[in-house]
């Protein structure tokens, strides 16, 4: 859904073969974790998450479960954390430049970054 202030990040790769769709969602799914963080999801946020999602080639049935949980409607999918590993640089990238899209990094935030980084290692 279009949403005001949008945040561009860049996708996690050019190809949208079924393994980048399937390591994209598991990278929304990590951001989802990241954006709850200080217990709310503002717009850009939202908006940021969501458009990741498209541009990186996320399916469709994963993308609507993506908006039930930015809205709080649906709790929030674990991410498989062994296949973010193998990804680690691209993961934290995506991350931090979520948890500045709301032009300020919380606190909480910046705990679940740390967190979210030795969990990664």
């Amino acid at each position: 859904p279009p949403r005001a202030g949008r945040v561009a990040f860049g996708t996690m790769s050019s190809g949208t073969n079924a393994s980048d769709s399937k390591f994209a969602f598991e990278v929304v799914k990590l951001l989802l974790q990241a954006v709850w963080a200080d217990g709310e999801v503002n717009d850009a946020e939202a908006s940021a998450v969501h458009d990741f999602a498209v541009r990186s080639g996320v399916e469709s049935g994963d993308i609507e479960t993506l908006d039930g949980c930015l809205t709080g409607e649906s709790p929030l999918p674990v991410p498989n954390l062994g296949l973010l590993r193998e990804r680690r640089t691209e993961v934290m990238r995506a991350v931090q430049k979520l948890l500045a899209s709301d032009e300020r990094i919380h606190e909480e935030e910046e705990e679940i970054l740390q967190l979210i980084s030795e969990l990664l290692r």
